[in-house]
C-alpha cells in the first residue's frame, strides 16, 4: 500500500530543509567571520533532521489517529497548527545540530537569526501543505511548474464515485445536514483512494472522480482495491452514520482507463480540467449501474490493464451494453467482492 505522504515528498521536504539549512548556515558562517567551515555542514544536518522530522508530522496529520480531526480544521487553523509544529520541530533540531557539531567560541544554544529563519520557513512549508490541501495534493507544484500549462495527453486509469439515492437523502436531512453527511462520506472515500495513491481530481456535487497514472505499475489493480477498500470503510463506520444521520450510505462505481487531456482551465478560477472520451465512457458506464442493478461497472479496457484481480475480488461478464450517447456497445465487467 503506497504511504499517504509520498517518497517523493518525504525526499523533496528533506533535501529542500538540507539545501536551506546549508545556504543558511553559509550565510551565518560569513557574517559571523568563522573560518572553520562548521557552519553550513550544521545547517545541513539541523536542515536533514528538520526534514525528516517534518515528513513524519505529515504522515501524523494524514494517516494518525488525529488524521480526521486535523483535516476537519478550517484553513487559517490548520495553517496555525502546522506552522508552530514546524517551529517547534525546527528548533529541536538546532538544538540537535549544536550538540552533535559544537563549534569553539560559541556562547548561546540558538541565535536569533536562527529563530527568525525556522519561524519563515516553518510559515513557508505551512502554507504550501495548507494550500496544497485546498487545490488537492501536487496541483499548487503543477500550477507553480506550469506543467499543464499547455495541454497535455495522458493514460489514465479513472474511477468515479457517486453517492446512491442522494437527491432522497437530502430531501429527508435537509440541506445543512446533507452537507454535513456529505463530508464526511467524501472524506472516508477519499482517505480510500489517496491509501492507494490515487490523485482526486475533482468532487462535483456528491460524486468523486479519481484518477491514477497508468505509466506507475498496477496503476489499474490500485484503483479496485481503492473502490473496494472505500466499501469496506463505509461498512465498517455504518453505525457511526446510522446513530448521527439515520442510514447508512452507499455508492455506485464506474472504473475505466484511457487517454485523457489534461490542462489549464478557467479566467478568474483557475482547475486542472480533465477531458476527452474517456472522462465521457466512464461517466456513461457509472450511469449504466442504475440500469443493471450492479455497484461497480468496470470496461473490459481497463480490466485489460489489471494483471490479477485484487483478493476477493470476482469479475462477471454482462456482454457488450449500449451506453446513451455512445455510437458503439462497451463490453462492460461488473465486480463484487466475495462475502
Amino acid at each position: 500500500m503506497p504511504p499517504a505522504v509520498p517518497f517523493r515528498i518525504v525526499l523533496w521536504v528533506t533535501l529542500t530543509s538540507i539545501a536551506l539549512g546549508a545556504l543558511f548556515g553559509a550565510a551565518e558562517g560569513r557574517a559571523l567571520g568563522d573560518a572553520s567551515g562548521g557552519l553550513p555542514l550544521r545547517g545541513a544536518l539541523d536542515g536533514g533532521l528538520a526534514g525528516g522530522a517534518i515528513s513524519s508530522f505529515e504522515f501524523f496529520v494524514r494517516r494518525g489517529p488525529r488524521s480526521t480531526f486535523f483535516r476537519n480544521l478550517p484553513f487559517m487553523p490548520h495553517l496555525t497548527v502546522r506552522a508552530l509544529a514546524y517551529v517547534i520541530i525546527i528548533l529541536l533540531a538546532l538544538s540537535i545540530g549544536h550538540w552533535l557539531t559544537p563549534i569553539a567560541g560559541e556562547r548561546v544554544p540558538i541565535r536569533r537569526a536562527e529563530i527568525v529563519f525556522s519561524v519563515a520557513v516553518s510559515v513557508g512549508f505551512a502554507l504550501y501543505f495548507s494550500v496544497d490541501r485546498l487545490l488537492g495534493p501536487g496541483v499548487f507544484f503543477s500550477f507553480a511548474a506550469g506543467r499543464y500549462h499547455q495541454p497535455r495527453l495522458e493514460t489514465r486509469a479513472l474511477l468515479l464515485v457517486d453517492m446512491e439515492g442522494s437527491t432522497a437523502i437530502a430531501e429527508r436531512l435537509g440541506e445543512l445536514r446533507f452537507l454535513t453527511l456529505l463530508n464526511r462520506f467524501i472524506g472516508d472515500l477519499s482517505q480510500a483512494i489517496a491509501d492507494e495513491g490515487g490523485e482526486i481530481h475533482k468532487y462535483v456535487g456528491d460524486e468523486i472522480i479519481a484518477t491514477w497514472k497508468l505509466k506507475r505499475a498496477g496503476a489499474a489493480s490500485a484503483a479496485v482495491r481503492a473502490c473496494f477498500a472505500a466499501r469496506a470503510r463505509l461498512a465498517a463506520r455504518a453505525g457511526e452514520y446510522q446513530r448521527e444521520f439515520g442510514l447508512k450510505p452507499d455508492f455506485r462505481a464506474a472504473l475505466h482507463c484511457g487517454p485523457v487531456v489534461l490542462g489549464e482551465l478557467g479566467a478568474f478560477k483557475m482547475e486542472i480540467a480533465l477531458i476527452g472520451d474517456t472522462m465521457n465512457t466512464a461517466s456513461r458506464i457509472e450511469q449504466a449501474c442504475r440500469d443493471t442493478g450492479h455497484r461497480v461497472l468496470a470496461s473490459a479496457a481497463f480490466l485489460d490493464r489489471v494483471a490479477d484481480l485484487p483478493a476477493g475480488i470476482a469479475k462477471e461478464a454482462l456482454g457488450t451494453l449500449r451506453l446513451r450517447g455512445k455510437e458503439t456497445a462497451l463490453e462492460v465487467f461488473a465486480l463484487e467482492a466475495a462475502s
